[in-house]
């Protein structure tokens, strides 16, 4: 397999070097929170979705890191799945995991709270009859 700098265009190439000169004192883990940093703040400033900030799922807070390696094959292929389904890679692989877990994916997950908080609300409605601000009845009250 050829060294993947070899790929690089000439900027990227310079680039590469001088990040690789910038880490070359640090140990593995410092470089790898100092890479996660820069990956974040490189998803934030691109408006890509980042893997569960702050979002609450229907069993809590989306919080815990799941990360692992893959062989190169497996990626592109994991690319061309993720494309073809219209979905990030984070949302993929957090789906996959609900699954083996809890027998359906985290957006199924997210749609039957969503339909249960909704019929909740309904049934609120007929118990007690209409809430919410007076602005919103509609002109009844």
């Amino acid at each position: 397999m050829a060294d993947p700098i070899d790929q690089f265009s000439a900027a990227e190439a310079i680039a590469a070097e001088r990040v690789f000169d910038v880490l070359a004192g640090l140990n593995s883990e410092q470089v790898a929170r100092v890479l996660a940093q820069v990956e974040a703040k490189l998803a934030l400033d691109d408006g890509a979705p980042l893997f569960a900030r702050g979002i609450a799922g229907p069993l809590g807070k989306l919080t815990c890191d799941a990360k692992t390696k893959i062989d190169e094959v497996t990626r592109d292929l994991w690319l061309q799945q993720c494309a073809a389904r219209g979905q990030d890679t984070a949302g993929a692989l957090r789906d996959c995991i609900y699954v083996m877990v809890h027998g359906k994916t985290y957006r199924q997950m997210v749609l039957e709270k969503f339909n249960h908080d909704a019929k909740r609300i309904d049934a609120l409605v007929q118990l007690i009859g209409p809430f919410g601000a007076p602005e919103f009845l509609g002109g009844r009250q």
